[in-house]
């Protein structure tokens, strides 16, 4: 069987996957009177007067205009946004956001149902050094950038902070040295097949060649959910943990290497319980202070955490939890909601 050298597959997954992806614009609306010239704060001449926010990348999913990016480029409120589209700037409005996971779906609002959607491959199937290639519009200047490189790294785990708003911890991640930089997060990250693996997301700072990427499966399950019940419909059980490993066990002198200690509201500077009130971890007996061991006996790491265990059972279906309270171990069972 002949196989095309990868210098031709490449650009012929790029010519087919670019034309999904596109720019999405956070617009004030102003005055006439509030036209500047600054470079940063350019009006939009769609119909009304905008000035631009800030901008991110995204792509089509789904042919009648359902399109993904990242929460954290979207996070201004009582803001417009606009997809550059076709030389043309439409009208949209969010259907998900999630903080947690960085994830927002957009859909376009009009009647046309023919929108380019990308193919969405297997995020489970990708495995450590195969090619990836990422497009995105980058620094608010390139537009349809695209860099090659390879899985680096799988189920990777960062923490993200700034002033005055609670760190944010992101899970389960891609890792790839192909260069993502601001501008196009929330692009494609696609293998040799042309399907989507992963949405790319944010670079280590400090670091070269550190890139990385949420994984396209949860994503599809969202996807999923809007087409047959007309919403999401995630599992949460209303906790707050750390992820524990050697150096965490060490630091706060837990009695395990492994697990999710869920944290105490007291402890934190937020004041973020570690278990909501009514949540469903709540209405079944979980307690800050408790490490779940394991789900369905499978082991809870920073490799493989509650997210990727939970995104593989759907709403009525029943899981067992293995506590470490105190000194002794107990199974809590949870029909998921």
């Amino acid at each position: 069987m002949f196989c095309q050298p990868e210098y031709q597959i490449i650009p012929k997954i790029v010519n087919k996957c670019i034309k999904s992806v596109v720019d999405i614009f956070i617009l004030k609306p102003v005055e006439t009177d509030e036209k500047t010239n600054d470079k940063n704060n350019i009006l939009f001449e769609t119909g009304e007067n905008y000035i631009k926010i800030s901008n991110s990348s995204g792509f089509f999913i789904d042919k009648s205009g359902i399109l993904v990016t990242n929460y954290h480029s979207l996070i201004a409120k009582d803001l417009v946004y606009k997809v550059h589209y076709d030389n043309k700037y439409l009208d949209c409005e969010k259907i998900y956001g999630d903080e947690a996971s960085d994830i927002v779906l957009l859909k376009i609002i009009n009647t046309q149902t023919n929108y380019p959607a990308l193919k969405l491959g297997d995020s489970n199937d990708i495995q450590l050094g195969q090619v990836v290639i990422a497009i995105g519009n980058v620094l608010d200047e390139f537009e349809q950038t695209v860099s090659r490189g390879i899985i680096s790294g799988l189920s990777r785990y960062v923490t993200m902070s700034s002033t005055n708003v609670e760190p944010q911890e992101y899970k389960g991640l891609i890792q790839t040295d192909a260069a993502i930089n601001p501008g196009n997060s929330g692009g494609p990250l696609i293998n040799l097949k042309g399907e989507v693996i992963g949405v790319n997301t944010l670079s280590v700072q400090g670091a070269e060649n550190i890139g990385l990427a949420i994984p396209i499966n949860p994503i599809k399950k969202l996807l999923n959910d809007i087409k047959k019940f007309g919403k999401v419909r995630n599992v949460s059980l209303g906790i707050k943990y750390i992820l524990i490993d050697n150096k965490i066990q060490l630091l706060h002198k837990l009695p395990v290497d492994y697990g999710a200690f869920i944290i105490y509201g007291s402890s934190n500077m937020y004041n973020v319980p570690g278990v909501l009130k009514g949540s469903l971890a709540d209405k079944n007996g979980i307690q800050e202070g408790d490490i779940i061991l394991e789900c369905n006996h499978k082991k809870i790491t920073k490799e493989y955490n509650i997210q990727d265990i939970l995104q593989n059972y759907q709403i009525g279906d029943s899981v067992i939890f293995k506590i470490l309270r105190d000194d002794k171990t107990l199974d809590i069972k949870i029909t998921l909601e």
